[in-house]
């Protein structure tokens, strides 16, 4: 299935580069529909052959939505004030892993072959240090973790992803967003919101982006571009048709592709790899 849906994904991006092409094609070769089709193909499959040449090695981001980041930051406001917030992670952990056993701030789960995972939570709200980091890794390096993953408010250091790569331990740091979508929404499980920030955010330059270009204005964009190639069929194509026709094709090809505005694909973070 999941082989399936990344099939019909990449055809879709073809057919998209495609339409971008063939919408300039089609205005150059205006009396040779057939030439327009073969020269927009053509180039579309090189075009495609070196996208995927150059971005096979590039991770996707993570993109949320405003409500979405909303509820991250209530979330883990209501876990920093709770008393019990590891009886939440612990509930979490179990969800998919029975050999989980409970520390005061922090979870060890072991899997096959002696691998195991910790899970570390900071729920201070300064942020993570180089300082608080080591100060982390000396109250658990007694477990002997194979992986360390640690979910704290944000990280208030650049310097710790440095800082962590020296350690024989691998870690991942999950700031309250990541926590959001890599543990609450691949676990399905949320813990209650029982305060709310009052911060109230205006719409930004960027939130409107993200908002633009996320997955679900795909089609409409797609639409409306289709709508005016059809049309230059029957009437003379101007350079006008050309460039909005090219800007809407671009702007879903953005809006489906672009991980940046769009979510993490979905992996089991507290699992041996």
């Amino acid at each position: 299935m999941r082989k399936l849906n990344f099939v019909l994904q990449e055809i879709l991006k073809v057919c998209l580069l495609f339409l971008f092409f063939f919408v300039w094609f089609r205005y150059l070769f205006k009396r040779n529909l057939p030439v327009a089709i073969i020269v927009s193909l053509a180039t579309t499959l090189i075009v495609y052959a070196i996208a995927c040449f150059f971005l096979s090695k590039r991770k996707a981001k993570l993109g949320m939505k405003m409500k979405e980041k909303e509820e991250a930051e209530d979330m883990f406001l209501s876990l920093a004030c709770s008393d019990n917030y590891m009886d939440f992670f612990e509930k979490l952990a179990k969800t998919k892993h029975q050999n989980t056993e409970r520390h005061k701030c922090f979870l060890t789960i072991k899997h096959p072959e002696n691998v195991k995972t910790l899970l570390y939570a900071d729920m201070s709200f300064e942020g993570l240090t180089c300082d608080k980091l080591i100060e982390i890794h000396k109250k658990v390096k007694s477990q002997q973790a194979t992986k360390i993953v640690i979910v704290c408010k944000e990280v208030a250091d650049k310097m710790v992803f440095s800082l962590a790569s020296t350690f024989k331990e691998k870690f991942l740091i999950l700031d309250e967003y990541s926590t959001y979508n890599q543990l609450f929404k691949y676990y399905g499980v949320y813990p209650e919101i029982t305060r709310r920030c009052n911060t109230q955010k205006k719409l930004d330059f960027k939130d409107f982006v993200s908002y633009s270009f996320n997955k679900k204005r795909t089609k409409s964009y797609l639409l409306s571009a289709l709508v005016l190639i059809l049309s230059s069929l029957f009437i003379r194509m101007t350079i006008y048709y050309c460039i909005i026709a090219s800007v809407l094709v671009v702007f879903a090809l953005v809006s489906q592709f672009n991980p940046r505005f769009n979510s993490y694909e979905n992996k089991e973070i507290l699992g041996r790899d």
